[in-house]
């Protein structure tokens, strides 16, 4: 019998079309993989107790508290938290067979290859915690932009492979889903404090372009890399206009 040693958790909506693809990444890794579903009208929940995922029905509360929500039926302390429109590579997948809990004070990070379609938009990854003790750390409470946090001390280490992520079917799915990210983080960062000013407005979206094109080296995926930056500045502009309104609105 196998000896597993941690619970997969996903939280899903409307995710049809892409949970498949990630559950079959995750053949064999655990015995408990628990998908909360947060009000799909699609046929999410059926799909993933299909796979022999454990379902849920959560109500949505942003992204950190909901999160937070659905690690609570994880059967394992270590839990690997995943979102639905992605999947993890080979390298990553033999890495977390092979992986053993040892400091249940550290919080392993996984790195990103972002796709639009099935293109790989180089340079725009990242490393996001994703494997914890949920004895020992939590989400946060943010409204979208979560992170890894914990009052009794943890520190990050790193696992080898990717997690590829497919959350941009096309341009317009970009542009929607920029726009939507956008309003949510203007939220979360006015209720946190920040402040927006024409002068950000203006600057912000021309820096991320430029960030994007040239300092991460998006030139080198061509029109695509093109279209990315442009979607990095529209995403800026939104979020900076809507921070600058909340701003003035709700003094």
């Amino acid at each position: 019998m196998a000896d597993y040693t941690f619970s997969i958790v996903i939280v899903a909506k409307d995710s049809a079309d892409v949970l498949p693809r990630l559950l079959d990444s995750l053949k064999g890794l655990t015995d408990d993989i628990v998908v909360c579903d947060s009000g799909s009208k699609d046929q999410t929940p059926f799909i993933a107790s299909d796979f022999g995922a454990k379902v849920h029905h959560i109500s949505w509360e942003g992204y950190g508290r909901s999160k937070n929500t659905a690690v609570q039926y994880a059967k394992y302390d270590w839990v690997l938290s995943m979102d639905s429109d992605e999947k993890i590579d080979q390298t990553l997948y033999n890495s977390l067979k092979n992986w053993q809990p040892s400091d249940e004070h550290a919080v392993y990070q996984v790195r990103w290859k972002n796709f639009i379609g099935n293109y790989w938009i180089k340079n725009t990854g990242g490393w996001k915690s994703r494997l914890f003790n949920k004895k020992i750390a939590h989400w946060n409470n943010a409204i979208a932009h979560e992170d890894i946090i914990s009052e009794l001390g943890i520190h990050t280490t790193r696992l080898d492979g990717f997690v590829e992520h497919y959350s941009h079917r096309d341009f317009e799915h970009l542009f929607t889903k920029y726009l939507d990210s956008a309003m949510i983080t203007a939220q979360n960062q006015h209720l946190g404090g920040k402040k927006s000013s024409v002068l950000k407005i203006i600057i912000k979206p021309i820096a991320a372009f430029f960030r994007s094109y040239l300092l991460r080296i998006g030139f080198q995926n061509g029109f695509i890399g093109l279209v990315y930056a442009f979607a990095s500045s529209y995403y800026t502009f939104m979020k900076y206009t809507r921070l600058y309104e909340l701003n003035k609105t709700n003094k």
